[in-house]
């Protein structure tokens, strides 16, 4: 929510031009709940729409109207191409945090894209990976010509419920490769936890301890130098498994770098029930820890294909 420093603000800069407005918005976007990587994409597509109203002559964010948000969701891409139908909808979801944060500063106009009719976008709901899948991406992972410890490194972590958001910031401090264990660090939704690492990921992780210098435990584990920012970070792990799944043969609509950590999950659940899954996964709400599991490829008890 918007502080009242943050509302007094606004009011300081409201019609003194979209530029210092944009400031304040994004200075309250910034202490939203949403998870660091959704509101770093989010800044750069509401400050994209900015400059767009300015362009336009608009003469403050507050007055922008459905015709404006509708042009910028299916405006052009900077290739010149059609935007994808998940662009478009991801234009839709920065223009309505936008609109969120005025109301949170006071202001009463409305949401102008909510009468914005987009075409549905098909819902790609990843299922858990089989043991036997399993064994095929751990086997792409060690035959690649290049990058195989990396790819292994990773593959471990996901394998202990890490999501690719989480993997680029796990160091080689977080594990206790005694006990078998990460410290993931979380991010909304996602809880902080404490994950037990795979009997297939454990050696993998030791065996290149080994190698590393006694300096390193600031190491991110998948890279000597942190990421850039968390965007990138997240969004080179999921290329990386995305890889290692198209090697094994089973990247598609139901199987995602997602079902990675699924599996990890769905074994918690058939060991040791839902709460066990849950934590595993980091998820709060047994709903829907029960939910992801139970995609296509997972039994009605939870148990693995």
């Amino acid at each position: 929510m918007a502080t009242e420093e943050q509302r007094s603000e606004w009011l300081l800069t409201k019609g003194t031009g979209i530029k210092h407005e944009l400031v304040v918005c994004l200075d309250v976007l910034a202490t939203s709940s949403l998870s660091p990587a959704t509101i770093e994409r989010f800044t750069g597509l509401i400050s994209r729409f900015a400059t767009r109203l300015v362009a336009t002559g608009t003469a403050s964010l507050a007055t922008a109207t459905d015709e404006d948000c509708e042009a910028f969701c299916w405006a052009r891409t900077r290739r010149n191409t059609l935007p994808s139908i998940h662009t478009v909808h991801l234009r839709r979801s920065a223009i309505r945090s936008l609109f969120n944060v005025l109301e949170q500063l006071g202001e009463a106009a409305g949401d102008p894209s909510s009468d914005i009719k987009l075409p549905s976008k098909r819902v790609r709901r990843a299922r858990p990976l089989t043991d036997d899948e399993m064994t095929l991406v751990r086997t792409a992972a060690l035959g690649r010509r290049s990058g195989a410890v990396r790819a292994t490194m990773a593959l471990a972590l996901a394998e202990a419920g890490a999501t690719t958001g989480e993997i680029p910031n796990v160091t080689w401090g977080d594990l206790d490769l005694k006990a078998g264990t990460a410290r993931l660090p979380g991010a909304a939704p996602i809880k902080s936890r404490c994950a037990a690492l795979s009997p297939w990921g454990l050696p993998i992780l030791r065996g290149q301890l080994t190698a590393l210098r006694p300096d390193s435990k600031a190491w991110i584990v998948t890279r000597v130098a942190p990421y850039a920012d968390a965007h990138s970070g997240q969004a080179a792990i999921s290329n990386l498994l995305s890889k290692l799944l198209r090697a094994a043969g089973l990247f598609g609509d139901d199987v995602r770098p997602g079902s990675i950590r699924l599996w990890a999950g769905s074994v918690a659940l058939q060991s040791s029930g839902i709460e066990a899954a849950a934590r595993t996964l980091g998820l709060v709400s047994l709903d829907a820890t029960a939910d992801a599991l139970r995609a296509k490829g997972t039994s009605e008890s939870g148990a693995r294909a």
